[in-house]
């Protein structure tokens, strides 16, 4: 059905009550796979709406769709009182809708203000450089509204840590000064720090009457910030209600997965008792000196910090990718012998592995099909006198893509076809069949759905108990809890406390040890 539209230049508002933003019927196909399928949603000014659903429920497709990066087969868009269709995100964000999507979109070596912009330069002359006065205040004016008024807005944007990096891409959004912004799992590398930060900018945002619309895995956001959810389910809205008092995290966890709740626990076999495998040694504590901290085989590890702790770089060394020089203090141990990886590719063959964060930078090959990006790792394996065996490799493929339930039409499509979350799952399981020995993960559930995240925390668990250690760095202080054996608190460089068995009675504790307000500065061992 070809849609009838009128093209919008300027804000659209309609009469008092009604939605700013309405979709109605609308449809979308990507070859055998229906994405969306009749669907409707009201969006209103002032609100932070949040739309729930499984990987490749059609969440992301949506707002793809209302901010003119694809094209909706059958159905209607209505901002304000007008019928509107974007022929691109451009245009969309002219007239006031902006998207921000799951993967950054920035220019690693160009400054933050460079960055902010970028596609906000509609009006720009050939004489620029005599606008530089007012570039620099807007963008002031938007660091100060992300928390982040004192970093230096000359500096490359590729020197700042991933959540940085993730609030500044939020911040691009808001150069233009939308009427409607559409966030794709915003708080997916963000910190405790930093998602309040975003929290306090989603508040601001209600209050000057946008509709914010949030597409989210995270119940704990959803419960914090939101007026209203929508839940999908293969391409259909399948539920709409109202943030009240009355609803809890079982409540969406229930109307989500249609389970009962707490059938998403884990046994974490925590009260065994792990032979030493790694160590790390001359780790500062907080309290001063240092300490001897190990991981056991079949233990896993979590490292919790706020963003800049140097948690980060402690994993990269170990992994290779940021090899310890040879003055540093801290050192490691693998085996009983010192550990120090020339290469991601020299500490793999040791059989230690490793998912980083940030999938579209540090992870994904965008050229090359799903079952490429999945056994690249591997061809060694499958290969003979330096010939490939293709057959191996694809029937090995098969059956990785089945045990970690990725959802995909043709394994040799692009990786990029995929959803946020199925590329994850692709991601993980690449790093899961290299770790022989170790595997280190960041964010290991970015962007994945209740059930998909319940499935990954298994076959986490299920790698641990055949005597593979796991550390993990994760933004999402439940899931650190949950999953892990246990949890190294660290602030600004420094270990402040070690947690075995962490429960919520914890959880208060540990926020305080990141953010440099514990009680207690001794690193308990």
């Amino acid at each position: 059905m070809k849609m009838q539209t009128e093209q919008v230049t300027g804000n659209a508002v309609g009469p008092a009550g009604s939605p700013l933003l309405r979709i109605s019927g609308l449809c979308k196909r990507f070859g055998a796979t229906q994405a969306l399928n009749h669907v409707s949603i009201q969006f209103q000014a002032g609100e932070i709406h949040c739309v729930l659903g499984e990987n490749g429920a059609g969440k992301s497709t949506i707002g793809k769709i209302i901010s003119g990066l694809y094209r909706a087969d059958a159905g209607e868009i209505w901002y304000g009182e007008r019928r509107v269709s974007f022929g691109s995100s451009r245009e969309a964000r002219h007239a006031g809708i902006v998207m921000v999507y799951q993967e950054l979109s920035l220019a690693p070596s160009l400054s933050v203000r460079a960055n902010l912009w970028l596609g906000a330069e509609r009006g720009k002359t050939v004489f620029a450089l005599t606008r530089k006065s007012r570039e620099v205040t807007r963008v002031r004016e938007v660091l100060a509204r992300l928390g982040l008024a004192d970093i230096d807005m000359e500096q490359a944007v590729g020197a700042f840590p991933v959540a940085i990096q993730q609030l500044i891409e939020i911040g691009k959004s808001l150069m233009s000064q939308p009427r409607v912004i559409i966030f794709d799992e915003p708080t997916a590398m963000l910190g405790a720090v930093e998602k309040e930060r975003f929290f306090r900018v989603l508040g601001k945002l209600r209050e000057s009457g946008m509709a914010s619309v949030l597409v989210t895995h995270h119940i704990d956001d959803v419960i914090a910030v939101s007026d209203q959810v929508t839940i999908m389910r293969n391409g259909h809205v399948v539920d709409t209600f109202a943030v009240t008092g009355a609803v809890n995290a079982d409540f969406i966890v229930g109307r989500l997965t249609g389970k009962a709740p707490g059938s998403h626990g884990i046994d974490n076999q925590s009260n065994l008792r792990f032979p030493p495998l790694l160590d790390f040694e001359n780790l500062p504590v907080s309290s001063g000196g240092t300490r001897v901290f190990s991981v056991g085989r079949g233990e896993v590890v979590g490292i919790y910090g706020v963003v800049g702790c140097g948690a980060e770089s402690l994993l990269h060394n170990l992994v290779g990718f940021q090899p310890l020089p040879a003055t540093a203090s801290v050192s490691l141990k693998f085996e009983g012998y010192p550990w120090r990886p020339a290469s991601l590719s020299a500490a793999l063959k040791k059989g230690v592995s490793w998912l980083p964060a940030g999938r579209a930078s540090h992870g994904v090959f965008p050229s090359l099909s799903i079952a490429e990006n999945l056994m690249i790792t591997q061809l060694k394996k499958f290969s003979r006198v330096g010939f490939i065996r293709h057959r191996r490799t694809e029937s090995a493929a098969d059956q990785l893509l089945q045990e970690c339930g990725v959802k995909y039409s043709d394994k040799h499509d692009p990786l990029t076809s995929l959803s946020g979350g199925n590329q994850q799952k692709v991601l993980l399981a690449r790093a899961m069949v290299g770790a022989g020995k170790i595997l280190v993960l960041e964010e290991p559930t970015a962007g994945v759905d209740i059930d998909a995240k319940h499935e990954i925390h298994q076959r986490i668990r299920a790698l641990a108990a055949t005597g593979v250690s796991v550390l993990m760095l994760s933004s999402d202080l439940t899931e650190t809890m949950t999953l892990c054996d246990t949890v190294w608190t660290m602030f600004q460089g420094c270990i402040v406390k070690t947690y075995r068995n962490p429960d919520e009675h914890d959880k208060a504790s540990i926020i305080a040890d990141v953010v440099g307000r514990s009680g207690q500065s001794r690193a308990e061992h």
